[in-house]
């Protein structure tokens, strides 16, 4: 290994924050490499509040995730969430399941196999899901890059409700981007750059937990 590692040293005093804020320097130390050093900041990072984060109606599709949820919910149609497999994944696929089944959905959930099926929704999840009579399918920390994927699922009359946080795919049409939305029937996502929702960091659970407050209302 050729990796050469290097110890962040961004100034402070890094004892007089341990002391304010009732936690070790080192802790300091780490806050302050992500470049938070307001006091008011600091106290937010170590005490965060639900209450803070922004409204679930500023993403771009909400409204029309919601609808097809209920009408899908009601319905007992058969809806499978398709996560991801890594922790974000797992926690996000955890938020939709319980949720979903409290609201008294017919719903299940699939992992894809890490080296089997590799990352995100594939054909061959697709395909099972539908020889298996689901409907709908909601995506957690995927979907955003399953543009072709996403169109065999339509092409089969299924539904799609995808919930993500990565980056949107696009291709470059000279200088401008051209960006590659998969033909979803809602596409919750709030790097979409038409989207108002304005903290673009949320992890993929947040962007679950937040389909589910908007559901719940």
């Amino acid at each position: 290994m050729n990796e050469r590692w290097y110890l962040q040293t961004k100034k402070a005093d890094f004892n007089e924050i341990s002391k304010k804020f009732n936690i070790s320097p080192i802790v300091a130390r780490l806050i302050r490499n992500r470049d938070i050093t307001d006091y008011e900041e600091i106290e937010n990072y170590l005490n965060p509040d639900i209450k803070q984060l922004s409204s679930h109606w500023l993403f771009k599709d909400m409204d029309k995730a919601v609808d097809i949820l209920k009408i899908k919910i009601s319905g007992q149609n058969k809806i499978r969430i398709i996560c991801d497999y890594d922790v974000d994944g797992i926690c996000s696929g955890y938020i939709l399941l319980r949720s979903f089944e409290k609201l008294g959905a017919v719903v299940d959930v699939a992992v894809p196999h890490r080296i089997e099926d590799g990352y995100g929704i594939n054909e061959k999840i697709i395909q099972k899901a539908f020889e298996d009579g689901v409907d709908t399918i909601v995506t957690c920390d995927n979907g955003i890059a399953a543009y072709q994927q996403i169109e065999f699922a339509k092409s089969l009359g299924m539904t799609v409700v995808i919930t993500d946080h990565h980056e949107v795919p696009y291709d470059k049409n000279g200088e401008e981007k051209v960006y590659l939305i998969p033909p979803a029937d809602a596409v919750i996502n709030h790097k979409q750059s038409d989207c108002e929702y304005p903290f673009k960091e949320l992890c993929g659970a947040m962007v679950a937990y937040q389909l589910v407050a908007a559901l719940y209302d």
